[in-house]
């Protein structure tokens, strides 16, 4: 049987998105992730909730009071959401994968990528 570990997280940061070849003013948001990770049960658990958290908080940590434009050619909610993707699934243990994340800028725009 596979089951999901879900976990809920936040981080402040600013970007300045470029739509039509110009970046707009630069902003910041309250980002809010949500991450879901599935995989078969082992000792009555998928993974530790406190080493998922721990493996997301490195992730976002790199993100948290800072200048996404500074990170990404583009800080779109889109761009920052598969990247922060790509570096949770590197840190997944064996026999756990990342299925889905959402990325909430602001309260009311959001992306969300099923894996």
């Amino acid at each position: 049987m596979k089951a999901r570990v879900v976990e809920r997280f936040k981080f402040e940061a600013a970007h300045a998105v470029i739509i039509n070849g110009k970046p707009e003013k630069i902003h910041g948001h309250t980002f809010r992730l949500e991450v879901a990770v599935e995989g078969e049960l082992r000792r009555g658990y998928v993974m530790d909730f406190i080493e998922l958290r721990r493996l997301v908080g490195e992730v976002i940590g790199k993100l948290d009071h800072g200048n996404l434009n500074e990170l990404f050619d583009n800080p779109t909610t889109e761009n920052v959401a598969l990247w922060i993707a790509e570096e949770v699934e590197k840190r997944l243990p064996d026999g756990v994968r990342l299925k889905r994340i959402v990325l909430w800028e602001g309260d009311e725009n959001g992306v969300e990528f099923e894996f």
